[in-house]
């Protein structure tokens, strides 16, 4: 019998940065509305979009938080926080909430929301 992570475990490693754990879980019409900034489409655009930002973080340090997870069988909201720390020492910090939804244990659509609470913060 194959292991197969709960929905809240994937949209936990997602939400982590880790989201090569979730590439096999996309849908092929998989939709992310990363909102005020970009809608991605398929899952090549939100594969690629994610390897990008993968490169971003081991440029830079990043700490995660996680205040809150909601899940029920199809649907996970993940409130947390990041803080990102570049080479000089500043750090951005951003509130996030992630709303996932799942069709058959398929992630089939993303809405986030990132806002960005404090930039340029020496340590």
């Amino acid at each position: 019998m194959n292991w197969h992570p709960s929905n809240k475990q994937i949209c936990e490693e997602f939400s982590k940065g880790n989201f090569e754990f979730s590439f096999m879980f996309l849908a092929e019409d998989i939709l992310w509305n990363i909102v005020g900034d970009k809608v991605l489409k398929g899952k090549d655009s939100v594969i690629d979009f994610c390897k990008n930002t993968a490169e971003y973080f081991k440029q830079v340090d990043t700490k995660f938080s996680t205040n809150n997870i909601i899940a029920d069988d199809n649907c996970v909201a993940i409130d947390g926080t990041a803080i990102f720390t570049n080479s000089d020492n500043k750090s951005t910090h951003v509130s996030s909430c992630d709303v996932y939804r799942f069709k058959e244990g398929i992630l089939t659509e993303i809405t986030s929301y990132c806002i960005v609470t404090d930039k340029d913060r020496q340590n």
